[in-house]
C-alpha cells in the first residue's frame, strides 16, 4: 500500500506563502527580462496596486501585457495568503503609515544593454536633483506663506526633510489628497537624494513629534513634543 502525504494550502505557513510569492515575483522579472528592449514605443510603464500600500511600477512590453497582469494577480493572491496565515500564527501587521512622504514614481523608461529599465529619483545626479528641487521649494514656501488659521480648519501635519533633521509643517486636509502633498513627496525624494550624496555632518538632535496645530497671529503653527 502506498501512502501519500501532501500539505493542504491551509497548512502552509506564512513563511512558505512568502517564499511562493517571491518565486512568483521572480517569474515576473524573468518575463520582463526575456523581451529585448529596442523600441521604447513598444513598452509602457505599468502602474499596479501594491499589496499593502501605494503602487509599484514595471516596464511592460505590449506583447506580454496580459501575461504580466495574470502573474501580478497571482502574486497578490499569494501575498494575501501569506498575511492570512500570519494572522493565524499571531503575527500583528501594522497598517500603512506615511510618516514622511516620498515619491515612488519612475522618472524615465530606458533601454539599457538591450533590457528595459525604469529610472527613479535615486538615479538622478546631484546637480539634476538640485535643479529639480529649487522650483518645488518655492512652490511649497508659497503654499505655507498663504495659509491662514481661524481655528475652524481641518489641519494635518507632515514633514519636510532638511539637510539635518526635519521640519514639521501644517496643511489643510481635504476630501481628496491635497495637490501640495505630491509636491512635498517629490521634494523629500529629491532632498533625500541630495543628502545621501552630500553627506552633511549632522549632530544627533532631540526627537520631536507633532501634537497638533494651533493658531498664532492667524497663522498655523505645529505644536511639538519631545
Amino acid at each position: 500500500m502506498l501512502l501519500f502525504s501532501a500539505c493542504k494550502k491551509d497548512d502552509f505557513t506564512s513563511e512558505q506563502w512568502s517564499a511562493k510569492a517571491e518565486e512568483k515575483k521572480a517569474e515576473i522579472d524573468k518575463l520582463i527580462a526575456s523581451e529585448k528592449c529596442e523600441n521604447l514605443n513598444e513598452w509602457n510603464i505599468e502602474k499596479v496596486n501594491n499589496f499593502w500600500c501605494g503602487h509599484v511600477y514595471f516596464p511592460v512590453h505590449k506583447r506580454f501585457k496580459s501575461q504580466f497582469n495574470k502573474l501580478w494577480e497571482e502574486y497578490l493572491a499569494l501575498r494575501s495568503n501569506e498575511v492570512n496565515a500570519g494572522i493565524k500564527e499571531g503575527i500583528i501587521y501594522e497598517p500603512c503609515e506615511e510618516y514622511i512622504l516620498f515619491n515612488s514614481e519612475p522618472t524615465q523608461l530606458s533601454c539599457v544593454n538591450g533590457k528595459a529599465k525604469l529610472l527613479y529619483i535615486k538615479d538622478l545626479s546631484l546637480s539634476e536633483s538640485k535643479i529639480r528641487i529649487a522650483p518645488l521649494k518655492i512652490k511649497i514656501d508659497k503654499y505655507l506663506n498663504n495659509l491662514t488659521c481661524s481655528g475652524t480648519e481641518n489641519w494635518g501635519t507632515t514633514i519636510l526633510l532638511k539637510d539635518c533633521g526635519v521640519e514639521h509643517i501644517a496643511y489643510i486636509r481635504t476630501a481628496e489628497r491635497p495637490e501640495i502633498m505630491k509636491d512635498i513627496a517629490l521634494y523629500n525624494s529629491l532632498k533625500k537624494n541630495i543628502i545621501e550624496r552630500e553627506k552633511p555632518n549632522c549632530s544627533t538632535g532631540k526627537y520631536t513629534y507633532p501634537k497638533g496645530v494651533k493658531c498664532v497671529n492667524n497663522k498655523p503653527v505645529v505644536e511639538l513634543s519631545e
